[in-house]
């Protein structure tokens, strides 16, 4: 054998090694950018993707209107603007007592602060006469206790006319997907060059719409099953505008984890406001807590099941993730996005690795 043949081997390995770092540097250089992206672009791509999201939630009801006859751009008009129609007569109801609510905070958490006080006076006496014996039989100098408020108000950032902007945004961005759905899935499908691919391309798009369609329907059901149990605890202890809090808890019950921690604190310090004993707010906390249970370890696994192709570590992380990148608007989100990431890594070759990553 020849010297250049036998130093060509590891010449060779030496260039594939350095070939991979390169390739490897070059994917973590796009997804640090991809990143950075997404924070830098969040005013533009949080509408987009609620837009999203919400056409795949409308797609169901604006085929099942296609299929006497409507034409998509009616058929959509008619699950949007309806919706928005809706939703629009809610927040006319409960915009009074929210109104209300903002406008007496000071005073509600002087209460608040004043029946926490008168809870714990107890404890400050015991605590104060332990100091007062230490005291006496000389077990050294007694030690002052600080009792630090916590900060119970965060300031929503946003003027009314650019929420106002971002939402006529949305729901005109999810009118146009729904109205024109098929033509983008063709015209996507046209930009490649074989039938096969095409074929290929179209069918991935459409089982990435139907999983997604499955799973935001069936989770927008479970949390309004949520909120509807909410008002009927509510209204059965006698808690004032038991509308508003249900309402606030099927929302929150979008967000995993700190979801139900926020409903719970909301809940609690609404009823200390609103009751003079102790009793109605420990059913009403007590009561939720019972309805979060049973949501999470009945109502979800019955109604999702296997439908929601997520492991525990991989919706945490995405949680955390998404809340890192977009804030608020990415806690809601996280769940329908890692969802989305998993069904369209399980329907590419070079990514179905890392979608069984994220696979429960």
């Amino acid at each position: 054998m020849s010297p250049s043949a036998s130093s060509s081997g590891p010449l060779r390995g030496a260039r594939t090694g350095q070939f991979q770092i390169a390739i490897v540097a070059l994917v973590g250089t796009f997804l640090v950018l991809a990143v950075g992206a997404l924070r830098v672009a969040a005013p533009l791509l949080v509408p987009i993707a609620v837009a999203w999201l919400l056409s795949q939630l409308f797609a169901p009801m604006v085929r099942g209107l296609c299929r006497f006859r409507i034409r998509p751009p009616i058929a959509a008009a008619i699950a949007v603007f309806g919706f928005t129609t809706i939703t629009l007569a809610g927040v006319v109801l409960l915009a009074t007592p929210a109104a209300a609510w903002v406008a007496r905070a000071p005073e509600t958490l002087s209460r608040v602060e004043r029946k926490v006080r008168n809870l714990i006076q107890p404890i400050q006496r015991l605590e104060r006469a332990a100091q007062k014996v230490e005291a006496a039989t000389g077990g050294g100098a007694a030690q002052t206790v600080a009792v630090q408020k916590p900060g119970m108000v965060q300031r929503l950032s946003g003027t009314t006319a650019s929420m106002t902007g971002a939402g006529l945004s949305v729901i005109f961005l999810t009118y146009f997907l729904l109205a024109y759905a098929p033509l983008f899935r063709s015209k996507l499908a046209d930009l490649l060059p074989k039938r096969v691919e095409r074929a290929k391309v179209e069918g991935a798009l459409q089982e990435i719409e139907v999983q997604m369609s499955r799973y935001l329907l069936l989770n927008t059901v479970v949390s309004v099953m949520v909120g509807l149990a909410t008002w009927l605890v509510l209204l059965a202890i006698g808690m004032p505008n038991a509308a508003l809090w249900a309402v606030l808890a099927g929302v929150l019950n979008f967000i995993p984890y700190l979801g139900a921690v926020v409903t719970i604190i909301v809940i609690g310090l609404a009823a200390l406001v609103s009751f003079d004993t102790l009793r109605e707010p420990m059913l009403a906390v007590g009561g939720f807590a019972v309805i979060n249970m049973l949501e999470g370890n009945l109502l979800t696994p019955l109604l999702l099941g296997a439908k929601l192709p997520l492991n525990p570590v991989a919706l945490f992380v995405g949680f955390l993730f998404w809340s890192w990148v977009w804030g608020i608007p990415g806690a809601i989100l996280a769940v329908p996005m890692t969802v989305l990431i998993k069904v369209a890594c399980d329907r590419i070759e070079a990514t179905r690795s890392f979608a069984l990553l994220l696979d429960n």
